[in-house]
């Protein structure tokens, strides 16, 4: 199990119950903090009362993904109604009727004009039958109608042409000329069909009819005085109705449909990085006003309450978390008040670089906020606030439309696996590369659904790189001030508080070897027993370097320190303990003068604990066996173990002890000595504040078994030297 588990194990397990009044005021500060951020980016991305939709001009690049976020209409301008109902009038076929009563006008004028007499042996002028076309026939021409037989002949065969021609319908050439329609509506009686327009007789098709419909053996002038006579009695049979077209007309015209495209809610209007045609135009625009058209123009309570009281649900999800699973973290407003302010400076600096970078949600900071969670707290949690941010975030009106909810979650996510121990620099390539990839594949999905082009593609990724490396430099930058915000080490402080060469632990090493050499010891049966249960080894480690650097002050009182006589025995037993105990005292001041973490500052009253000084307790009791002795003065100031790592270090304390006390140790007497050890601080209660369970202590006492026994093992006896080596050695030690 990582560190960052062991850490959140630890917190998970300790309880700290919040009652009664000053239960209420820490839910209302810790909720109050919410508030503050839900209202910071209410003010951020603003949700306006007209909302507007980004509109970009015909052949330009959409810098963002624009989806439907509503259901709406794209209706037509009045000039482009106008335009369309006229197109819609012209291609309704016009219509024509057959005329009857011309039919009959021209039958009865050929009638007519063969039974009017003749009058001094001359026809009647044409003129009387259609004045405005008076034509006289030629002399010839009135000599062969003179003739009753020809003329006879020549009635019955005009009537007869007549009846037959007009019968299916000549139409005026000048009226279908003027029709741009290659199809005309032609009505006869209660029947309308349609025709082309071409096959319509005209006149010039009724005088070629004329040529072969002269009566038998007419001879030339017979057949000339026919077309001139059919000529005269024609009327056109097909008749334009204009009328009744115009009124077709303008139905089409009105019935012009003002809806030009009906967009539903979730569909895409335009991609990022595609060029935006004339139809994707017209969308954008009746987004635009139909999202305008739902506003109401102004600012209120009302209108602000629903993206505040929207934000607050997104962010109180986290809240909640914290607040059930992470006991100790949601009691200390310094942290509380860090992940508000870190949420807050997410939140600013999104909307900071998407003014700048449009259409880049690869560089939105959210990774960087999800790698300090994950570096203080642990993956958890760190998953937690990538969800709750790239919701929160992806979900405003700047930039829901533009994949960030994806990309955010996506690259959050990442920072979120990536970051789980980081002890070593090159670590941080690790995160880098998953970031990288996870942005490279969350480009690719999106670019094969959205149809971009795999030059867009390859920018999207690469964007993706150079938010990874940017993104993981911040957060490293920032991690120092977090931990100072916060109170919290992280393993990157650990390693540095390890280091030898730093003031306390050189002063250690030089003027107390002897508790420098324990100091090790203790580390590294720390660190075993610590990673064997969960708990995490490294700050174990980290604080049996310093639990005993109290004793600075007084090295030589010290048994590890010791190299001749022992300063305690000429010393009352009262003013020994005094000695033993102020050097927690010591360490604690000497930890705060060179600022040591909360965490390490805590080893070094908690390894002892409230034990007893017992040797010099005893001392005193057999100085003055009639007195009562004041256990108190012999007694270390505690508090008790409070965390796994500092109840571990106090085991090893007294086992390592015991052990050395030991003459022979073998892996039996270890045993027992480590047993009897652990027993006693059961039975004294050391560990009843400490997060360890039975199982725990046992694999501890087993791990403390292992070590120990490794440690303090027998060594058989080295032959005496011999030959060369022996002179050598013997002339050096001679000399």
């Amino acid at each position: 199990m990582d560190d960052a588990r062991a850490r959140a194990r630890d917190r998970e397990r300790t309880h700290l119950p919040v009652r009664g009044g000053r239960g209420l005021r820490l839910h209302a500060t810790r909720w109050a903090l919410l508030a503050f951020v839900a209202a910071l980016t209410c003010l951020v991305y603003p949700a306006p009362r007209v909302v507007t939709s980004p509109v970009y001009d015909v052949g330009e690049k959409a810098v963002r993904t624009v989806v439907a976020p509503i259901p709406f209409l794209v209706r037509k301008g009045e000039d482009e109604i106008a335009r369309e109902g006229e197109a819609r009038a012209l291609a309704v076929r016009p219509v024509y009727r057959f005329s009857a009563a011309a039919y009959a006008s021209a039958l009865t004028a050929a009638r007519d004009f063969f039974e009017a007499p003749a009058r001094d042996g001359v026809m009647p002028q044409l003129g009387i039958v259609q004045p405005s076309t008076r034509i006289s026939l030629a002399d010839d021409e009135e000599r062969y109608l003179s003739d009753p037989a020809r003329r006879a002949g020549m009635r019955d065969a005009i009537t007869s042409f007549l009846e037959r021609s007009l019968t299916d319908g000549v139409a005026d050439p000048g009226a279908l000329r003027s029709e741009r329609s290659d199809r005309i509506s032609l009505l006869r009686a209660d029947e309308e069909r349609r025709v082309l327009r071409d096959s319509v007789l005209t006149f010039a098709d009724f005088m070629n009819r004329a040529e072969s419909a002269a009566p038998p053996n007419a001879g030339p002038v017979g057949e000339r005085t026919f077309r001139r006579l059919a000529a005269a009695f024609f009327y056109p049979t097909i008749v334009p109705d204009p009328a009744l077209t115009a009124s077709r007309r303008e139905r089409f015209r009105l019935g012009v449909d003002s809806v030009k495209y009906s967009v539903p809610i979730g569909e895409r209007i335009v991609g990022a990085r595609e060029i935006v045609s004339t139809e994707v135009r017209d969308k954008l625009l009746g987004l635009r006003d139909e999202l305008r058209r739902r506003g109401t123009g102004g600012l209120s309570a009302v209108s602000l309450a629903g993206p505040f009281l929207y934000n607050a649900l997104v962010l109180s999800t986290f809240w909640l978390l914290v607040m059930f699973y992470r006991r100790e973290t949601y009691v200390r407003l310094r942290e509380m008040g860090f992940i508000a302010g870190l949420f807050s400076v997410a939140i600013v600096l999104t909307h900071g670089i998407a003014e700048v970078f449009p259409g880049r949600p690869e560089l939105l900071p959210v990774p960087a906020a999800v790698i300090l969670v994950a570096m203080l707290y642990d993956g958890r949690l760190a998953l937690a606030a990538a969800s709750t941010l790239a919701i929160l975030l992806g979900t405003q009106w700047e930039l829901r439309s533009n994949d960030t909810l994806f990309f955010t979650l996506m690259g959050g996510v990442a920072a979120a696996v990536s970051v789980r121990v980081i002890r070593r620099r090159r670590r941080l390539y690790v995160t880098v590369g998953v970031l990288t990839l996870a942005y490279a594949l969350s480009a690719l999905a999106v670019g094969l659904s959205s149809g971009w082009t795999s030059e867009a593609m390859w920018s999207s990724a690469l964007a993706g790189l150079v938010a990874a490396v940017g993104t993981t430099a911040v957060a490293m930058l920032m991690l120092p001030l977090a931990e100072s915000v916060t109170r919290i080490t992280t393993d990157l402080t650990l390693l540095e508080l390890a280091d030898p060469s730093r003031p306390l632990l050189r002063r250690l090493t030089l003027e107390a070897p002897g508790t420098w050499a324990h100091s090790i010891a203790m580390a590294n049966l720390c660190e075993a027993a610590c990673n064997a249960i969960g708990a995490n080894g490294l700050l174990a480690r980290v604080g049996c370097y310093y639990h005993d650097v109290g004793k600075l002050a007084a090295p030589r009182y010290f048994v590890e320190n010791q190299t001749g006589k022992n300063p305690h025995d000429d010393l009352p037993p009262e003013e020994s303990a005094a000695i033993i105990r102020d050097h927690v005292e010591g360490g604690l001041l000497l930890a705060e003068e060179h600022r040591l973490p909360r965490v390490v500052r805590a080893f070094i009253p908690e390894h002892h604990g409230t034990n007893e000084i017992r040797s010099f307790l005893v001392r005193a009791r057999d100085r003055t066996p009639s007195i009562p002795v004041d256990a108190a003065r012999f007694r270390y100031p505690g508090p008790r173990p409070r965390s796994a790592e500092t109840a571990v270090v106090m085991l090893a304390d007294s086992a390592e002890a015991a052990v050395r006390a030991i003459d022979h140790p073998t892996a039996d007497t270890v045993r027992r000595a480590v047993d009897d050890v652990v027993a006693q601080r059961l039975a004294s209660g050391q560990l009843d504040n400490a997060p360890l369970t039975l199982r725990d202590i046992d694999r501890v006492k087993e791990e403390f078994i292992r070590v120990i026994a490794g440690m303090y093992h027998e060594r058989g006896a080295y032959p005496p030297p011999s030959g060369e080596f022996a002179s050598v050695r013997g002339g050096a030690v001679s000399a």
